[in-house]
């Protein structure tokens, strides 16, 4: 059984919501060995973290240059727990949430990562992702219902809320800093399956959070990376590419939004120059 792992809180300056994830830790019915805040915004203070639940335990690490998703969650890199729980800040999750995943690592002993199935914070009986699924042009998706009541593979999870073990992290080199804000989540677990890990959705365990919209240009560029990585060929995945452009315009003049062929198209672009990481006119 792994009743030991390290939660790692990506934080970007809302403290309030911040507060309530500390406190959903906090009433966890297994608590973390330890907890990474990664200030992303550099807003925050010991003084904050010591006004916390579990602050005994709490290690503030600042990156005001706002790094993203993966610098963040490598703080926990040399970790001497047997799991990671990644968390972003605005992450809404039950009391069982810890000790759910980490049952299910532990009696599926190849699964590399477990999730919840997510639900929509502003609408909880909505399932936003009941887990990922990649199609051959690599364009991810999420499943919007579970496909069974026990614990399940799927292609990946999102990372909102997800527990990596250790050992299979270590095997990968933890998670590709090449992209930023999406898509880290598809890669780690695509690399996970090439090294015989799998990738869990645990329906018994309870989480919400509420997406956001993906700026276009980061949507294509990480999507066109991942790509590259995994060796999909370019008339393929420039033909994913034109449909999910295709499909997000008519879902955002539907939504009274203008489309951004030009910005997909420079995200493609970059993608296949192999441009990476934090874009430079990024704040």
């Amino acid at each position: 059984m792994i009743i030991d792992y390290t939660a790692v809180i990506i934080a970007y300056r809302q403290p309030a919501l911040l507060a309530a994830v500390m406190n959903r830790l906090a009433s966890q019915t297994l608590l973390p060995r330890e907890v990474l805040v990664v200030d992303n915004g550099g807003t925050l203070s010991a003084a904050d973290m010591a006004a916390m639940p579990l602050s005994d335990r709490v290690r503030l690490i600042e990156r005001p240059d706002n790094p993203g998703y993966a610098v963040a969650a490598n703080q926990a890199r040399g970790t001497a727990s047997e799991a990671v729980l990644v968390l972003t800040h605005d992450a809404d999750f039950d009391d069982a949430l810890a000790a759910e995943l980490c049952d299910a690592l532990a009696a599926h002993p190849t699964a590399g990562a477990a999730a919840p199935v997510l639900r929509w914070s502003s609408d909880p009986e909505r399932v936003f992702s009941a887990g990922g699924y990649l199609t051959a042009g690599g364009r991810g998706g999420h499943l919007t219902a579970p496909r069974a009541a026990q614990p399940y593979p799927v292609d990946w999870v999102d990372g909102a809320i997800v527990m990596y073990r250790t050992s299979a992290l270590d095997g990968i080199g933890w998670i590709s800093e090449d992209y930023f804000l999406y898509f880290e989540d598809v890669d780690t677990a695509w690399r996970m399956r090439r090294a015989g890990h799998e990738t869990l959705v645990v329906p018994s365990a309870l989480a919400r959070q509420q997406p956001g919209a993906h700026p276009m240009y980061l949507g294509i560029r990480n999507m066109t990376l991942f790509a590259r990585t995994a060796g999909i060929p370019p008339l393929r995945q420039a033909g994913a590419v034109l449909r999910r452009v295709a499909e997000e315009s008519v879902g955002g003049l539907l939504r009274g939004r203008a489309p951004h062929p030009i910005q997909a198209w420079r995200g493609w672009r970059d993608g296949r120059r192999g441009v990476t990481g934090k874009p430079e006119d990024r704040s």
